[in-house]
């Protein structure tokens, strides 16, 4: 078994960050007031069928979002007091943050990163809205700051793209993440758990794919029911079959298994609003969900990476 940070089982994401700036540091999520290809009628009017109106953030419809600098401030001040945070990332986090004019885009983001306790920048964006003049723009960020990209990747299985509603396939995220191959941008991949029809050899097949696309991170979210989403409506037809917590730490854990032992882990299970949360129940309690994933690593006497490379490749 590789050596993991803190004696886990997977590669964490607090163990490299205090290793690489020797301090603790957290993210700000930000909400830019950006909009969706998926949303304002480009691709679609409906948005992927997991999102709520308010793209996870929380904000009242036809509310406008405080400034970028008020959100940092902000940010701050509740991180410090919760968690002693010393040093921040600026995560634009709600809809698509790289989906715009580019003069506002290079606006907002040099206005997230001003103060000086902000020592790195996240951006959240779609496989299909990059472009070379905007990676310009955030590769020059890398420079003096830690420089992410957040990909919703999600699956790479065309069935379960379209059940989504993701508007594009595969093809654009390989496209995407090889575009980034050679910038100075780190990827942190986003993937779905859970999806009504993928197998645990369908989610496995996922971590293989996107391992060999040369990501730096990945995100785990369990597939659930925001309020005022698509899906929200689905679910309660009685259409959507969501994971138990038992079976979602199972799918967790066969996922890392084929996953690159090298990916930096930032998350394990999804973190939603409580009042936006409509499904499963448990998800509510995010450090439980944890605590069993890595018991269950431990007690299976397995790792991330164990099984990296066995699958047989197939067409996706």
């Amino acid at each position: 078994m590789p050596r993991f940070p803190e004696n886990l089982r997977y590669r964490k994401f607090s163990p490299y960050l205090k290793n690489k700036f020797g301090c603790r540091v957290y993210k700000i999520s930000l909400d830019a007031g950006l909009s969706c290809p998926n949303r304002d009628g480009t691709l679609s009017t409906q948005g992927c069928v997991f999102c709520d109106p308010s793209g996870g953030s929380g904000r009242k419809r036809g509310s406008r979002p405080e400034s970028i600098s008020r959100q940092i401030s902000s940010g701050m001040q509740g991180l410090r007091r919760k968690y002693k945070a010393d040093k921040f990332i600026a995560y634009f986090q709600t809809f698509t943050n790289t989906y715009g004019p580019l003069k506002k885009l290079k606006k907002l983001y040099k206005e997230a990163v001003q103060h000086p306790d902000v020592i790195g920048l996240s951006i959240a964006t779609r496989p299909d809205c990059l472009n070379k003049d905007i990676l310009d723009v955030i590769e020059s960020y890398s420079e003096n700051y830690s420089t992410w990209i957040e990909l919703g990747v999600q699956s790479v299985h065309k069935k379960s793209l379209e059940y989504m509603n993701r508007g594009h396939g595969l093809s654009e995220t390989k496209d995407a993440l090889m575009s980034l191959r050679n910038r100075r941008i780190n990827v942190c991949a986003h993937f779905i758990l859970g999806l009504p029809g993928e197998s645990l050899e369908d989610m496995a097949e996922t971590a293989r794919v996107i391992s060999g696309l040369g990501i730096q991170a990945a995100k785990l979210h369990m597939l659930y029911v925001a309020r005022n989403s698509p899906l929200e409506k689905e679910y309660k037809k009685g259409k959507v079959p969501l994971l138990s917590k038992k079976q979602y730490v199972k799918a967790a854990v066969h996922f890392l298994e084929h996953l690159s032992p090298d990916v930096i882990i930032q998350r394990l299970v999804s973190e939603a609003h409580t009042d936006l949360l409509i499904a499963p129940e448990w998800l509510k309690n995010k450090s439980e969900v944890i605590r069993e994933i890595e018991k269950e690593l431990e007690v299976s006497d397995t790792w991330q990476g164990k099984k990296y490379g066995t699958l047989p490749k197939k067409k996706v």
